[in-house]
């Protein structure tokens, strides 16, 4: 996907990924829950970002942001996970990880645990939006070529609502400090209110940031001017690496249930046998002393 046409854009982890990507190594980390010794391979080792961002690159960098234990699933960003843990969350993390730590292998499964236990420490919203939008980039790298997860877009759509919450939340009780960062927060608003669905609801986000394009910097301004005008035309459609996505026309499977019985075919009655009548036996040739007609006559020489 052309990174001039992509969506949600934010400069910060752009640089952020290419500036550390080159720095990528491999760290064994020690779990704080259990004492498992675990391995990253491509991690980055740096600090968990605390403002949102969202730029989506041919890479997957961002699935090493975090750190993954196999052992018992405890996850956290990489530069914290060796930081040490409460009781509280010990418990959460065996009742509620551990049956599915051999899978945090896939970015998937880690990062859903890194999420749950961001909701029961009640992490601040800033660092929510962070840790989601992340979570939404590992399940969009999921999307078939081609084809359409319907529960997989349902899980997208959800994550981007919450993170709407989130940064509705953080611009009434904790604003940005300079104009500049308050415009990319609405722009961020503004298309993921676009991307789950809401495009009449989206345009006055994204022609606000548009308006002032200039203070907001070149590319979220412009794409805040083109978003913009996807939205009033009422588009919802997201560009991704495998193609466009549009939430509104996703459609869950037919379960075999519902599809229409074929017609059940009608049974022909079975012929019945007619009884065919009894056959006569011709009656057998009489004797001339029967009275039996004579003998036809010779046929002549």
């Amino acid at each position: 996907m052309p990174t001039a046409r992509l969506s949600l854009f934010l400069p910060l982890l752009a640089s952020l990924l290419f500036a550390t990507g080159a720095r990528a190594q491999t760290r064994t980390y020690v779990c704080p829950v259990d004492g498992t010794r675990v391995t990253q391979v491509g991690g980055d080792g740096q600090p968990a970002p605390k403002m949102y961002s969202d730029f989506e690159v041919p890479t997957e960098a961002y699935a090493n942001r975090i750190v993954a234990c196999p052992s018992c699933g405890y996850a956290q960003w990489a530069a914290e996970f060796e930081r040490a843990v409460d009781g509280s969350v010990t418990a959460y993390v065996q009742q509620n990880l551990k049956k599915e730590a051999r899978r945090v292998a896939e970015p998937r499964i880690a990062w859903k645990h890194f999420v749950d236990l961001m909701h029961f420490r009640h992490t601040p919203p800033r660092e929510q939006v962070t840790a989601l939008l992340y979570y939404t980039y590992v399940l969009k790298r999921a999307r078939p070529g081609g084809g359409q997860d319907y529960a997989l877009e349902m899980q997208i759509k959800a994550i981007r609502t919450e993170v709407l919450n989130l940064l509705f939340t953080a611009l009434k009780d904790d604003p940005p400090k300079s104009e500049r960062a308050r415009l990319e927060w609405l722009y961020l608003a503004g298309e993921l209110t676009r991307l789950t669905g809401d495009p009449k609801r989206a345009l006055p986000l994204l022609d606000d940031v548009c308006g002032l394009k200039e203070m907001a910097g070149h590319l979220v301004g412009n794409l805040a001017c083109e978003m913009a005008d996807r939205a009033r035309g009422g588009e919802c459609f997201e560009d991704y690496h495998g193609g466009v996505v549009d939430v509104t026309t996703a459609k869950p499977p037919v379960k075999a249930a519902e599809l229409p019985k074929p017609p059940t075919p009608v049974q022909a009655e079975p012929v019945k046998a007619v009884p065919l009548p009894p056959m006569e036996r011709a009656a057998p040739p009489r004797s001339s002393g029967d009275g039996a007609a004579p003998p036809p006559p010779p046929i002549p020489k």
